[in-house]
């Protein structure tokens, strides 16, 4: 094989129909322009793709190096002007979600600043709650509580079940940027107040943006020390390292596994740190820009628009 280099996979959308794409510099090759040019390419969905990722990566890492030898190539790609990136993978069979997991978040919660006996908190929010990087996330109906947390999001290559912590790392295809928007003031119904709805208060319709491309885990050195910041209308809301989860993410990865299937393409959102809306009380209103970054990773941006009419 072909010295590796560094891209990332992007979704694009070519008038209605969606792509993958290698992402690299900034500009985007689809791999449906690469096969129609002749390449042979792996499947164009980002999830077909991902399911044989091995063998994917490889064909991957050989088209990156072609395209950067051959000037030809540059005929292919569409510059960033020139692209509308999509959610980066339609969709996956599971999105789920860890909480509780920062040092610095349980402070801020005012919980103890330890390690739980047991991992405390993971669930399963529906797939349509993801939205790609430039999308409106539709500001729940009832909610004035509507709270951001950046989180590193890990998408599963291969299927794993009841797997060992050193097992767990090597199931990983790739990393992106992820965020969790949580209605606060949903969390307890008016007429159940002892009751916490979660679906109402996390799992609605594009609460979980992610993108906004994917990056292989052969890029990423160590992803227990990468920086990450998140912006609210350019002001800092959020910023921290991954160096301060609780549980890591083989950790993560193992205890999920005792209990459910991991498939490749899945999507796990890892935790988030300090910096939620609760502490000074801005919350997110339409209108508001909020630009998510992980290091080494990307940058993924989503406006708030009204909600939906009732």
């Amino acid at each position: 094989m072909s010295r590796t280099l560094s891209f990332n996979l992007a979704t694009v959308d070519l008038d209605g129909v969606m792509s993958a794409a290698l992402e690299m510099e900034g500009n985007y090759w689809p791999l449906l322009a690469l096969r129609d040019y002749g390449f042979v390419v792996p499947p164009l969905s980002m999830k077909e793709l991902i399911e044989d990722w091995p063998a994917s990566f490889a064909v991957l890492n050989e088209l990156a190096h072609t395209i950067a030898t051959d000037a030809d190539l540059a005929r292919l790609k569409l510059s960033p002007s020139g692209q509308r990136l999509a959610l980066a993978i339609q969709h996956p069979s599971k999105l789920i979600a860890v909480g509780a997991n920062y040092l610095s978040h349980l402070k801020e919660m005012g919980l103890p600043q330890e390690k739980w006996p047991l991992m405390p908190f993971f669930f399963v929010p529906p797939t349509t709650t993801m939205l790609g990087t430039g999308g409106f996330v539709r500001m729940p109906r009832d909610t004035h509580k509507l709270d951001w947390e950046i989180e590193l999001a890990v998408v599963i290559g291969k299927r794993m079940s009841n797997v060992d912590l050193d097992e767990a790392m090597d199931g990983i295809a790739g990393y992106a940027v992820g965020v969790d928007l949580s209605a606060r003031d949903l969390f307890r119904p008016a007429l159940s107040p002892t009751q916490v709805d979660v679906a109402r208060a996390k799992g609605q319709d594009t609460m979980k943006p992610f993108g906004p491309f994917i990056t292989p885990a052969a890029f990423i050195t160590n992803p227990h020390d990468l920086a990450m910041r998140l912006t609210v209308n350019g002001r800092v809301r959020q910023e921290s390292r991954t160096s301060e989860m609780m549980y890591r993410i083989d950790e993560q990865i193992s205890i999920i596994s005792q209990f459910t299937t991991l498939e490749p393409g899945d999507v796990l959102f890892t935790g988030t740190p300090a910096g939620s809306a609760t502490v000074d009380g801005y919350f997110l209103a339409p209108g508001d820009r909020i630009i998510a970054e992980i290091e080494g990773i990307g940058k993924l941006n989503v406006q708030i628009a009204s909600a939906r009419p009732a």
